[in-house]
């Protein structure tokens, strides 16, 4: 009953998950890239590569979940090696958004701060050092999964787990711990101190250009608010039942195994919502994206015009 419960919404909830996703990551590169008040900040290259991991969680980890419920193509329980690399990377992937965004929190308050030193923290030149040693971290801290992961027999079929109970335990503990508590509440950290930043500067008569400057540093900081609330709410529950199940192991409860497999499914809305939850949720950045179409539109526009000019007149021999 239980599996049939998780396959109806795996059916009818992923697809539109990878769907929705794959055009809000596209939309998001296009517009953090293209449009240039939002390409020389160097908090848009972290959400440009925060969209290019969505879109490879979307196709490394949900797309082959969806498969592997409905068509049974499951690689997990057939090789050994397989088994390993698939959850080093599902885990690593999942775990480097939320610290993406801790980047991206950071990049704020150095932004918004009065220290000439931390304001220069902010560039592109920084994001770009910092996102490549986030990412070496979060796979290095992921190290012990290949090593303790393995095809292993259970229940008369092969499972890709850690068969050892008190690896199982550590491991539950440690993805608790390490990307449902730890993120949301560095993020929450560096947006309360650079909400308190920018109330103190409000005190203060700046020209018109900073003032545009710190609406912008608003609704970016409502953008990340957003997505800590977002992060919890998909994230902790998967968190909680993953570690009732290691520690109940091997004597599983079925409705403790049922909810875990959906909360796995409401975890994955995290990563296909972030273009509909963040961007499109301040009006900066709707005004962006208005007026990237437009630019669009116009160019599209343009072409055309130039085709109708030099298509030949009817009854004439186009000579």
């Amino acid at each position: 009953m239980s599996d049939s419960i998780y396959i109806q919404f795996t059916r009818y909830s992923q697809p539109p998950l990878i769907i929705f996703g794959t055009i809000g990551a596209i939309f998001n590169q296009i517009l953090f890239f293209y449009r240039k008040p939002l390409r020389i900040s160097s908090c848009s290259l972290y959400f440009r590569v925060l969209a290019a991991n969505d879109l490879l969680v979307l196709y490394t980890v949900v797309l082959p979940l969806w498969l592997v419920n409905q068509f049974g193509i499951d690689p997990t329980q057939e090789y050994n090696w397989y088994c390993k690399m698939k959850t080093y990377f599902s885990d690593s992937l999942y775990t480097l958004s939320p610290y993406l965004v801790v980047l991206t929190c950071f990049d704020r308050l150095c932004t918004s701060s009065t220290n000439s030193r931390l304001r220069k923290m902010a560039t592109i030149r920084i994001a770009s050092c910092l996102i490549p040693s986030m990412v070496i971290f979060i796979f290095a801290t992921y190290f012990h999964i290949p090593v303790w992961y393995k095809l292993a027999s259970y229940l008369s079929t092969s499972t890709c787990y850690s068969p050892n109970p008190i690896y199982s335990k550590f491991v539950s503990l440690f993805i608790l711990f390490f990307l449902c508590i730890i993120p949301p509440v560095l993020m929450v950290i560096l947006c309360s101190i650079t909400l308190i930043l920018l109330r103190q500067q409000r005190r203060r008569v700046m020209p018109v250009n900073q003032v545009r400057l710190r609406q912008r540093d608003n609704q970016l900081l409502k953008m990340l608010f957003i997505y800590v609330a977002l992060n919890v709410i998909c994230n902790v529950p998967f968190s909680v039942t993953y570690v009732m199940l290691m520690f109940e192991q091997p004597n599983y409860v079925q409705i403790h195994i049922l909810l875990f497999r959906l909360f796995g499914l409401l975890l994955n809305v995290n990563f296909s919502t972030s273009f509909y939850a963040y961007t499109l949720s301040t009006p900066f950045y709707r005004h962006e994206l208005y007026n990237l179409i437009q630019v669009f539109k116009t160019k599209i526009w343009q072409i055309n015009d130039v085709h109708f000019i030099r298509r030949p007149a009817p009854g004439s021999s186009g000579t």
